[in-house]
């Protein structure tokens, strides 16, 4: 796809329902589900998108995600950008869970959630050295709750893994 392929269809206001509590002005990182697609060569990079769309919301219903996510208060929105944040932290489909379970924890005191992973993402939309002082929303060092969207595609685990954290009142990792 050309440039001008790939920012209009980067654009493009999809109306799908893994996007419907996604913000308006928020792009589509973290939405854009990683597998393999089969497509023509003659499919659009906008079907390609739909596609991904579709798989990641084929994930979530499948494995009953969204009912887990809407109990524990956080939207599709909301779930993908903490999701996002796990995957940036560790890899390890066991680790998340626990790295999971810390977040929900500090989100549901007030608490910071002080992950390393959002300034530096913010550091590197800006074009600056990363620093804990970022003033950035992606800054959760310096900025209660969830930063403004996802920062970076997620594995299956780490949708599990917001979806069934293990169970503890753990504050750190």
């Amino acid at each position: 796809f050309s440039d001008t392929e790939v920012t209009a269809a980067f654009q493009k206001t999809y109306q799908h329902p893994v996007l419907a509590t996604r913000p308006a002005g928020t792009g589509l990182e973290g939405y854009i589900y990683p597998e393999t697609y089969r497509m023509g060569a003659d499919q659009s990079l906008e079907a390609l998108l739909e596609r991904s769309f579709d798989e990641l919301y084929k994930l979530l219903t499948k494995k009953h995600y969204l009912e887990e996510y809407t109990k524990r208060g956080l939207s599709i929105h909301q779930a993908v950008t903490l999701a996002s944040i796990v995957q940036k932290e560790v890899s390890s489909p066991k680790d998340q869970k626990q790295v999971a379970q810390v977040f929900l924890k500090r989100m549901s005191i007030g608490m910071q959630l002080g992950s390393d992973v959002t300034f530096m993402y913010a550091a590197k939309q800006l074009g600056v050295e990363p620093s804990v002082d970022l003033d950035s929303p992606y800054n959760t060092r310096k900025y209660n709750g969830l930063p403004p969207g996802p920062i970076a595609n997620m594995n299956p685990s780490a949708l599990e893994a917001v979806a069934f954290p293990y169970a503890g009142d753990y504050l750190f990792f």
